[in-house]
C-alpha cells in the first residue's frame, strides 16, 4: 500500500472569505542581491580603469591609444547600470502570493487572482523549478517562478493545501460513487519542458479516471487494491505505478500529470478505505 503524509498548516492574520492568512511570498531578495552584486563588480571595474587613465605617465606608461581605456571604463560602468536595471525590473515584475486558510491570492502586474484550494484542479510542477496552477481547463494559468522568496516552502504548502481541501472534496465524490478526472500531458511535452521551461501550456491533455476502486489510464485499468507504490526516478525522469506483484502498470514523466501529488494522496486514502484494510 502506498503511503502519504500531510503537512500541518500554520499562521493567522487576515480574515474574510479566504480565512486567516498563513504566509506571504514575494520578491526574492537573494535574486536581487546577486544582480546588484554583479552590477557593482562591473561598475567597480569601470571606475578602476578610468582611475588608471589619471595615472598614465605617473605610475605606468601607455603605448596604445588612451581612448581604449576610456571605452572599457565607460563600457563597464554602463554594463553595471544595465545589469542593475535588468535585475531590478525582473524582481519588480514578480507577483506576490498570499496563502490563506482556504485559498491563494496572487497579485502582480497582470492583476489579482483568487483561487480556492477546493477548486484548484490543475497544479503543474516544472521539472527544474516553478509551478503553475489553474481552477479549470478553460481558466488562465497562474505561474509561480522559482525567483519568488522561499519558493520551495510556497510550493510544498500549496501542494499540501490542495491535497487537504480539494482532496477532501474529491474523496467525498468517490464515496458517493462518482469518478474524478486527472489530466496529463504526453511525455514528449513534459520532456521538452524539462529542457526549456516555457510557460506555454497550450497542449492537449488526456484523462486519468479515478474511481472508488480503480484507476483507468487510456484503455487499461488497475484495481486500487493492487497498487503497491508510485516510484519516481528523477535521473531517468520517470514515474512508475507498481502493482502488488512488482510489475509496472504504467510509466510516465514525473511532471506530465497535473496535480500528481493529489492523485497520489487520493489513491492512498482510497486504499485505507477499502473493506479489506479496515
Amino acid at each position: 500500500m502506498i503511503s502519504t503524509e500531510k503537512k500541518p498548516d500554520a499562521g493567522s492574520g487576515a480574515t474574510g472569505a479566504l480565512g486567516p492568512l498563513i504566509a506571504t511570498y514575494g520578491k526574492s531578495r537573494s535574486f536581487l542581491g546577486v544582480g546588484l552584486f554583479m552590477a557593482a563588480l562591473f561598475a567597480a571595474a569601470g571606475l578602476f580603469v578610468l582611475w588608471m587613465t589619471t595615472r598614465i605617465g605617473i605610475d605606468f606608461q601607455l603605448n596604445g591609444d588612451v581612448s581604449f581605456l576610456y571605452m572599457v571604463g565607460f563600457g563597464s560602468l554602463a554594463l553595471g547600470v544595465v545589469t542593475a536595471l535588468v535585475f531590478w525590473r525582473l524582481a519588480a515584475s514578480q507577483p506576490t502570493f498570499r496563502l490563506f486558510e482556504n485559498g491563494i491570492h496572487a497579485s502582480g502586474p497582470d492583476g489579482d487572482n483568487v483561487t480556492l484550494y477546493r477548486d484548484l484542479e490543475d497544479l503543474y510542477s516544472f521539472f527544474y523549478g516553478g509551478i503553475g496552477y489553474r481552477a479549470a481547463p478553460g481558466a488562465p494559468w497562474t505561474f509561480i517562478g522559482s525567483r519568488i522568496h522561499r519558493f520551495a516552502e510556497l510550493s510544498d504548502r500549496l501542494n499540501s493545501l490542495q491535497i487537504q481541501h480539494r482532496g477532501e472534496a474529491l474523496h467525498q465524490r468517490l464515496r458517493a460513487g462518482q469518478a474524478v478526472i486527472f489530466r496529463y500531458f504526453e511525455d514528449s511535452v513534459a520532456q521538452s519542458k524539462s529542457m526549456v521551461a516555457t510557460r506555454n501550456m497550450d497542449f492537449p491533455t488526456f484523462d486519468m479516471i479515478l474511481s472508488a476502486d480503480s484507476l483507468q489510464i487510456g484503455q487499461k485499468s488497475i484495481q486500487i487494491a493492487r497498487i503497491s507504490n508510485i516510484n519516481t526516478n528523477l535521473w531517468a525522469e520517470k514515474s512508475s505505478i507498481i502493482d502488488v506483484d512488482g510489475k509496472v502498470f504504467h510509466k510516465i514523466h514525473p511532471s506530465s500529470v497535473l496535480s500528481f501529488a493529489l492523485l497520489h494522496a487520493l489513491i492512498a486514502r482510497q486504499q485505507q478505505s477499502l473493506p479489506t484494510n479496515a
